[in-house]
């Protein structure tokens, strides 16, 4: 008996919280997109978590808000910042 064909694609096994993740750094540009995050001075698992959060963001919303159908890869073409605030310094003479 043949196998049963299916153009069904299976999502892949998502790790267990708690589990560490290895992702290998494959070029250059990899490294240089992942020392601009680390400018910050965040550590480069920091770096990755931050990256993981605003694509995840991205992914949800497009798919939230019907612009793109669930499970598609949505093309992100643009970003908003808020603008930086400056700190405030504390006055030291009292």
């Amino acid at each position: 008996m043949a196998t049963k064909k299916t153009t069904e694609t299976k999502t892949p096994t998502i790790p267990p919280v708690g589990k560490p993740l290895t992702v290998r750094v494959q070029d250059e540009g990899m490294r240089d997109d992942l020392s601009v995050i680390m400018r910050t001075g965040c550590t480069a698992s920091d770096a990755v978590r931050q990256a993981l959060y605003i694509v995840a963001n991205a992914y949800y919303a497009a798919w939230g808000n019907g612009h793109y159908p669930p499970g598609t890869a949505p093309q992100i073409i643009a970003h908003q910042l808020a603008p930086y605030d400056v700190p405030q310094v504390t006055d030291q003479a009292v």
